[in-house]
Parts: structure tokens; C-alpha cells; sequence
């Protein structure tokens, strides 16, 4: 049984802990009440893109960059830039070692975020180029991203283009997923394009502009997930990390009283039957 001494070093550690967790708490907190709201943000202009590109689907997939098709194919891996947001980023690496056997021979990878980079490092994994984002991706970080992608793409470097990345569902699930950047899928509905609409300056440049705001659309997407994901399973993990040292915390409080107490009892009882 530990002594009074070695039971109060141990609440010292423990309070120390509670601390800690309690900030870092507090920290996830905010960056995800600010992430959820910029993401609840954009997801008002996704929607007006994508009403907008329905209408003139196949016009604007025609506009899409051509590439070549003997070029490798381009695997981008999302992750997050720090750890303790428990099974966030296992979730995603088992997902994409799931399908990686499943890519040709010639696939590059590409890892995002650092604890991406590390994973890819660890596991001897060659990769091609590594991307690291801000916690809270911005504007122009998503246009970078992109304009690297369809320049590789552009100069023959790569192909086809998939991204592996964390769909937010809610604050405590985050699915992996894994979409393809530049697909032409075939609207369900038929378009509902506007006779007599007037493009300024022209149809091909309006129509080109809005292919580049919904692939921008879609990149930033992504990113925002993937953050807003991150933030959120931290968030979880800090407030059960934080839970489950206040309740360890009072356990030893109550432990440590009722030994003092016992001490006290045995002095007492000690001493009466001294005299």
C-alpha cells in the first residue's frame, strides 16, 4: 500500500496532468468552434458552385486539363500536423494501406500533413513531393495545392488523381475516404441549362472561370475536412483525456484523506492508551 508521501506525489502528477489537458482542451475547443464555422461558410459557395456547374456539366468538363494517359498515377494522402487526436490518423493510414495494393506499379504518393510525412518516412514508403498545411488552411494554400497538381499534371507527371482524406461526418466521426480529383461523371439529371443566357466576355471564359472555382471548390473542401476533422478528434481526446484525470484526481484526493484520517485515528488512539 503507498504511503501518504508517494500518495501525494502521485495527485501532484495527476493535477499537473488535469492542467494540461485541461488547456489543451480548451485550445482544440476554439480552433474547432473557428474551423466549423469557416467550413459552415464555404459549404454556402459550394453549393452555388455546384448549381451553377450542373447546369452546364459537360460544357465544363470539357475545359478540364488534358493529360496523358501513360502518365503514373497520383495518390495524395491527408493527414494531421500533430498527434493526440487518438485513432484519427491510424484510421487513415490502414484505409490507405487498404488500398494501396490495389494502384499500378508506377503509382507516386504524395503525403499531407506531417504526421503523413512521418508515416511514409517510418514505413520506407517512397514518395514523390509532401504538402503541409496550416491547421487552418487558408485560401491561398488550397489555390497552391491545386496549381501544383494541375501543373504535374499539365507537364506529364501524372494522371489520374486520387485523394485519400478523413470525410467529416460529425464531431465524432470521421470516415476516410477516397475521391478522384478530376472525374467526369455523368450528371444524374439532365442539364438545366438556360436558352439565351448572356456570358461577359464569352461562354468559354465565364465557363472556365467556374471550372477553376469548383476544382478550387473541391480541393478546399477537402483541406477544410481534413482540418476540421483533426480538430475535432483532438478536441475529444483532450476533453477524455481531461475526465479521466479529474476522476483520478478526486479518487486519490478521497484515498489521501482517509489515510491522513487513519493516521490521525492511530496518533489519537495511540496516545490514550499510553496514559
Amino acid at each position: 500500500m503507498s504511503t501518504l508521501p508517494e500518495l501525494k506525489k502521485k495527485l501532484k502528477g495527476i493535477k499537473s496532468t488535469e492542467k494540461l489537458t485541461k488547456a489543451m482542451k480548451s485550445v482544440s475547443a476554439a480552433k474547432y468552434s473557428h474551423l466549423n464555422k469557416v467550413y459552415g461558410e464555404h459549404l454556402a459557395f459550394s453549393a452555388e458552385c455546384h448549381t451553377v456547374y450542373e447546369q452546364y456539366r459537360s460544357h465544363i468538363d470539357a475545359l478540364l486539363p488534358s493529360f496523358s494517359e501513360n502518365a503514373p498515377t497520383a495518390v495524395f494522402v491527408m493527414a494531421s500536423n500533430k498527434g493526440m487526436c487518438g485513432g484519427f490518423n491510424t484510421e487513415i493510414f490502414n484505409f490507405f494501406q487498404d488500398k494501396k495494393a490495389r494502384f499500378p506499379e508506377n503509382t507516386v504518393f504524395f503525403p499531407c500533413g506531417k504526421k503523413a510525412v512521418s508515416y511514409f518516412t517510418e514505413k520506407l514508403i517512397p514518395f514523390e513531393k509532401s504538402f503541409i498545411f496550416s491547421d487552418i488552411p487558408q485560401t491561398a494554400e488550397c489555390n497552391s495545392f491545386l496549381g501544383e497538381i494541375l501543373s504535374m499534371r499539365e507537364n506529364g507527371k501524372i494522371s489520374k488523381v486520387f485523394i485519400i482524406y478523413p470525410e467529416f461526418r460529425n464531431a465524432m466521426r470521421q470516415t476516410p475516404v477516397m475521391a478522384e480529383l478530376f472525374s467526369c461523371e455523368k450528371s444524374s439529371e439532365k442539364e438545366t441549362e438556360k436558352d439565351g443566357t448572356l456570358f461577359v466576355p464569352d461562354k468559354e471564359t465565364v465557363l472556365k472561370s467556374i471550372m477553376e472555382a469548383v476544382l478550387s471548390d473541391t480541393v478546399s473542401d477537402i483541406l477544410l475536412q481534413t482540418a476540421l476533422g483533426a480538430q475535432a478528434a483532438t478536441l475529444n481526446t483532450m476533453r477524455s483525456a481531461y475526465d479521466t484525470a479529474s476522476v483520478y484526481s478526486a479518487q486519490l484526493e478521497t484515498q489521501i484523506n482517509r489515510k491522513r484520517q487513519s493516521e490521525v485515528t492511530a496518533d489519537v488512539l495511540e496516545t490514550a492508551t499510553e496514559r
